[in-house]
């Protein structure tokens, strides 16, 4: 479908529908000063003071009253209790820990311990000839480069 028709050619489509009243602006800053310096604060009541502290306290009920409804409808203040046991038994058996066992482990000279446990070169050769693939040593070879 062609339009034929330019719509800004017609002349009810180029006039301004919308008017100002009479004496709009003239009587515009005069209506505003009125407005703004007329506002008084009224005095604030017992219900006014309250009723921001009322609704803080009603939100903190409404959320503490979600999270007890949770957490007994899921079963979590049972299960709570025997975690709490558990950490009881743990508390006791690090009460009851021999002292002297933490001396002993610091006297053990961790780099000899290991020292005899380092096997030579043959020993490895060894242990992969009698017991590994030929695969096995060439990726335990390739994996010391």
């Amino acid at each position: 479908m062609k339009n034929t028709n330019d719509i800004l050619q017609r002349e009810e489509f180029r006039q301004n529908p919308f008017t100002v009243p009479e004496g709009y602006f003239a009587s515009l800053e005069d209506s505003l000063r009125d407005k703004v310096f007329a506002t008084e604060k009224k005095p604030a009541g017992f219900v006014g003071v309250l009723k921001p502290a009322l609704m803080m306290a009603c939100s903190f009920a409404v959320i503490l009253g979600l999270g007890y409804g949770i957490l007994s409808m899921t079963g979590s203040f049972s299960s709570q209790q025997a975690q709490m046991s558990e950490y009881d038994e743990i508390a006791a058996a690090v009460e009851n820990f021999n002292p002297a066992l933490f001396e002993y482990l610091d006297e053990i000279d961790i780099e000899s311990y290991q020292a005899q446990f380092t096997p030579s070169d043959e020993e490895i050769m060894e242990y992969f000839a009698t017991s590994f693939t030929d695969a096995a040593l060439y990726n335990y070879l390739a994996s010391i480069q």
